[in-house]
């Protein structure tokens, strides 16, 4: 078993003078305000690393079977996520997976050994409960920390400057487990960074994550938002047409001979893609979309259930190009449900 997050000489840099005014803004001097709490954070990091180094040798002796077999489960996320993935699927395999015997996490129960003092003990539950969540990064203020904001609910942290934390820019994502167990609040193990861009397919992905805990941390670990699509505006009106149908095969089997369909499948066309709401594919075969031309926004949506077809468009010229085709198409097989556009 790999060493749980090894110690990498936690430093934190100074102002050029301890007694110039901190610059957290509290009005106090540097060396009275974040200084000296930074230099708490330094001292806990290094109790950390040492306490994480009996929580190895313990899962090595009494749970390497359940690490392997919550290693099973984030095996995807570890090959996409590299080093990163690696670490951030170890912790998920301590904080969130339900063992076989459906009792605590690892990590609770590690917190909960009597023979633990209770400085250990505190330690151990600030890591136990830090939970995966997705941040925008809001504010850096220099040689004290970074502000991170929750896309979900929450309020807005002030991270200790760590190994890595000063270089984040502002507007940038990022996906770790704030401890709170600490002087300042600070992350356990690595985080993923991704750019200020993906904040609106991060929020679409959020909105739509499993209730299960474990299920919901797993889902943000494994999501590729550079791969997703983009979530429909506010400004934007989706528009559908619906025709009832008998046959479903036959309406599949005319679609797929169709030469406009070419560029119609189960995967999302090259370039950004609007994410059609979910209900819309729920329980029926989701052809895809079609794209003007390469690279460009998907302008239609097609989905077959075993009662109707519908398109799907934001644009209502679009809709109604298509509309006349498949009305061509499929003459005999189709049945329109309505005569004008619904947004």
């Amino acid at each position: 078993m790999r060493r749980l997050l090894s110690g990498c000489g936690h430093t934190f840099e100074g102002v050029s003078s301890r007694n110039e005014l901190c610059p957290c803004g509290s009005g106090r001097k540097y060396k009275r305000c974040c200084l000296d709490r930074l230099g708490v954070v330094a001292r806990e990091l290094r109790e950390r690393d040492e306490l994480l180094g009996d929580v190895t040798a313990w899962l090595r002796e009494e749970h390497e079977q359940t690490i392997q077999e919550a290693g099973r489960e984030t095996t995807v996320v570890r090959m996409l996520g590299g080093r990163t993935g690696r670490g951030m699927s170890t912790i998920w395999a301590l904080n969130d997976y339900v063992p076989a015997d459906g009792g605590p996490a690892l990590m609770a129960r590690y917190a909960e050994r009597p023979e633990l003092d209770e400085p250990a003990r505190s330690l151990a539950r600030g890591l136990a409960e830090a939970r995966l969540a997705v941040y925008r990064v809001r504010s850096t203020v220099p040689d004290v920390g970074v502000e991170i904001e929750p896309l979900a609910d929450g309020m807005p942290v002030l991270l200790a400057w760590r190994d890595g934390l000063e270089h984040l820019q502002i507007g940038e994502i990022l996906v770790a487990r704030v401890v709170h167990a600490t002087a300042m609040p600070t992350v356990w193990g690595r985080c993923a960074r991704f750019p200020a861009e993906t904040e609106r397919r991060w929020k679409a992905r959020l909105a739509a994550l499993p209730i299960d805990p474990a299920q919901a941390a797993l889902t943000v670990l494994g999501f590729q938002p550079e791969d997703a699509a983009e979530p429909l505006g506010d400004e934007i009106a989706l528009h559908s047409m619906t025709w009832s149908i008998e046959d479903e095969g036959a309406v599949l089997e005319t679609l797929e001979g169709e030469d406009v369909w070419e560029s119609i499948g189960e995967a999302i066309p090259g370039g950004w893609a609007f994410a059609w709401p979910q209900e819309v594919s729920r329980g029926g075969t989701d052809l895809g979309g079609c794209s003007e031309f390469p690279d460009a926004i998907e302008v239609a949506r097609l989905i077959v259930d075993e009662r109707t077809l519908t398109v799907f468009s934001a644009e209502r010229g679009t809709l109604a190009e298509i509309a006349a085709h498949l009305q061509a198409s499929l003459r005999g097989l189709i049945a329109s449900d309505s005569d004008a556009l619904a947004a």
